[in-house]
């Protein structure tokens, strides 16, 4: 055997998910020419796994299958395997995603595919145990060595098919029979109406088990229900929804953040991983969801969200880690959860004078769902609040005592060994977190949370951008993660960075941000826009990787999908700089994703709505002072302005007007003025 061959190669890479492997007994190489070029001289498939450091199953399998000799000694011998860390490379993870979908119908993490050595798929799949299963899934090893044999014994069919792969992956389908709808985009209510029958009207949400907390279709809504574009019925329903999901396990109640998804309808089991792109989501939601439903729940989980990134999701450079693990001591959710006894320990542990916890034991126990076989495996506990007894624990008095058992777990939890947090930094994630952000300040009512964020955000804004904005020969470039020196440009990225650049010269008036994102536009609409679609990578890039560039989904996958952000930003655009062609170099693009989504799941384009719902002549630009960026009075206004309102700052020391894209509308001079004229009569500015 070659003596390259002999070793693990991930040794020395900075990926956290990488290092996790480094002891595998497989000879994993990391993705680049070299394990391509060793395929190719030795003609053998390769198998490719992609997973990222704080996903269960991805654990489970190297475990499993990555550590067991008899797997280790035949991949080695047959194979050249390549690990990848999909937050590194989310274009290549695209990319055989997609090709998952063909062979499975489904994709997602642990990505195990198998490529012949010029990069082309033949077989992709997900999660392979260690033993077959009963249903007649096959072992991991049954599995390699029949894909081992087609390859060597039938290998023109096998290249037949993954010719046939690549070509249905590069197809684009063409769109037929249109939608037809009134108007510029179908009704908000319209949309309600469409998807009423998926509706789990016992938990909330529009699916079965497992349900994930589709973050942008909430925002969506909760924006219309702000415009009056909803009806009751459909607005109470995602209020309950939201509400349900707030009590429910997937929402960490004693440090706060929101893990990734809910393995069951209840939204009580989750997989326990927590996602920086989540938190950015999950912060949006909240600050819209508290001008609808101000309840303590909801203010309360703002300001803990908060708190738990300003704690445990910075770096030293200021920048937000990627994600915090499921696991904890090799075992999914142990840190998060207790046993009847653990919890009856903590609320005689911290109890006070009066002891308030100790007296009201019982009834705690029933609004935590605590019990002694417990909710989760192993007799233990998910923290979660009961919906059937929010009419108890949401009085004053008994709010307190849930606070007070809230503080208890948390301090309980310091003492236990926490999971372990991916240190890397996403570019477009930090550059999501950093609207987000915006948006509290913007739009919360609340003193505390408008300061919680604005201190987070003056501590990180300057540092994200130093960490990711790289300087070369040809201008700035974006670096897409701290663990990787250069990337290909990735249209996630810059849509998130110029989506940033946007919010904060709303929130701050400084000229910098407007004019970045006029050239960021520019750049993504040169390099990124092609006709009526979107490519994952830059056209500038196209003979830098070894698998095709790809067009980029309108539909929301682990975020909200960049190609629907960047129509919203474009849209925002064209009243901003006052320029119809930023309306007209989208139009192909807008009418794809409108019939796309309509005809296939609105409930999966969450961002696309968004973008989409309101007709070009909606959208308004509210030019005031500059000097009101820092107005107590404004800043407690300006709540009431949402995505289809565009601020903009003039040198007018008195003179403000809000403008369509084509006239002006309403005009005045001063502050006072302003608040008089739009002030609804319902609403104090005071």
């Amino acid at each position: 055997m070659n003596k390259q061959l002999t070793f693990n190669k991930l040794k020395n890479e900075k990926s956290l998910y990488l290092k996790q492997h480094q002891d595998n007994p497989i000879h994993w190489w990391a993705y680049g020419p070299d394990a391509i070029q060793k395929a190719r001289d030795l003609n053998r498939p390769i198998f490719l796994s992609i997973g990222y450091s704080s996903c269960h199953w991805c654990h489970v399998m190297s475990h499993e299958s990555f550590s067991d000799k008899e797997v280790a000694d035949y991949i080695n011998e047959n194979y050249i395997c390549i690990k990848v860390d999909r937050e590194e490379y989310p274009d290549l993870d695209n990319y055989y995603q997609k090709a998952a979908q063909l062979f499975s119908n489904q994709g997602g993490w642990p990505l195990s595919a198998f490529l012949l050595p010029d990069m082309k798929p033949f077989f992709v799949g997900t999660y392979y145990p260690l033993v077959g299963q009963k249903n007649g899934a096959p072992s991991f090893l049954e599995l390699i060595k029949e894909l081992k044999r087609a390859f060597s014994d039938e290998y023109n069919q096998v290249e037949a098919n993954a010719i046939q792969v690549e070509t249905a992956l590069e197809k684009d389908i063409p769109l037929t029979d249109p939608v037809q709808f009134e108007g510029h985009f179908p009704a908000p209510n319209g949309i309600m109406e469409a998807i009423k029958d998926y509706r789990d009207l016992d938990w909330g949400g529009y699916s079965r088990a497992p349900k994930f907390p589709q973050f942008t279709f909430y925002e969506w809504a909760l924006e219309q229900m702000l415009e009056g574009m909803i009806p009751k019925e459909h607005g109470e329903f995602i209020i309950s929804t939201l509400e349900k999901m707030l009590m429910g396990g997937i929402n960490d109640h004693a440090r706060g953040g929101i893990h990734r998804y809910s393995t069951d309808a209840k939204w009580l089991v989750p997989h326990f991983e927590k996602m920086l792109y989540d938190q950015a989501g999950f912060l949006r939601v909240l600050v819209k969801l508290s001008l609808v439903y101000p309840s303590p729940l909801v203010y309360d989980t703002l300001i803990s969200t908060l708190d738990y990134l300003d704690n445990e999701m910075l770096s030293n450079e200021n920048y937000f880690f990627a994600s915090q693990d499921a696991d904890s001591e090799g075992v999914e959710g142990l840190y998060f959860t207790f046993t009847e006894a653990e919890f009856e320990d903590i609320l005689n542990k911290h109890d006070n004078e009066e002891e308030v916890l100790s007296k009201n034991r019982e009834q705690i126990k029933k609004w935590f769902q605590i019990t002694a076989k417990g909710n989760f495996e192993h007799s233990l506990n998910i923290i979660s609040l009961d919906p059937m007894l929010k009419e108890e624990f949401y009085q004053q008095d008994n709010w307190d005592i849930v606070r007070k058992v809230k503080k208890a777990i948390l301090s309980e939890r310091k003492d236990r060994m926490p999971p372990a947090t991916d240190n890397k930094g996403i570019a477009s994630w930090n550059f999501m977190m950093t609207s987000a952000l915006c948006d509290v300040i913007q739009y919360s009512q609340l003193d505390i949370t408008r300061r919680m964020a604005t201190e987070l955000l003056n501590k990180t804004t300057e540092h994200i951008f130093k960490t990711f904005l790289v300087s070369n020969e040809h201008g700035m470039k974006l670096r897409h993660s701290t663990t990787i020196v250069s990337s290909v440009p990735l249209l996630e990225d810059f849509v998130m960075f110029a989506e940033a650049q946007l919010r904060l010269f709303e929130i701050t008036a400084n000229p910098v941000f407007k004019q970045n994102l006029k050239d960021t536009l520019e750049f993504i609409t040169n390099e990124f826009l092609d006709g009526d679609k979107m490519l994952t990578r830059a056209k500038l890039a196209k003979d830098f990787e070894n698998y095709p560039n790809q067009e980029y989904s309108m539909f929301d996958t682990s975020f909200k999908s960049p190609l629907s952000t960047y129509i919203s930003l474009m849209r925002r655009a064209a009243v901003l700089y006052a320029d119809n062609q930023y309306f007209e170099k989208i139009s192909l693009l807008v009418e794809k994703t409108t019939q796309t989504i309509l005809k296939i799941n609105p409930l999966s384009a969450g961002e696309a709505l968004r973008a989409l719902t309101y007709p070009d002549h909606a959208y308004r630009l509210m030019t005031v002072p500059q000097s009101w960026s820092t107005e107590d009075k404004f800043l407690k206004f300006i709540p009431y302005f949402f995505s289809r309102f565009i601020i903009d700052y003039s040198n007018e020391k008195e003179v403000w007007q809000i403008c369509s894209s084509k006239s002006c509308e309403l005009k005045g001079l001063g502050l006072d003025d302003f608040l008089e004229i739009l002030t609804p009569k319902n609403i104090s500015s005071e």
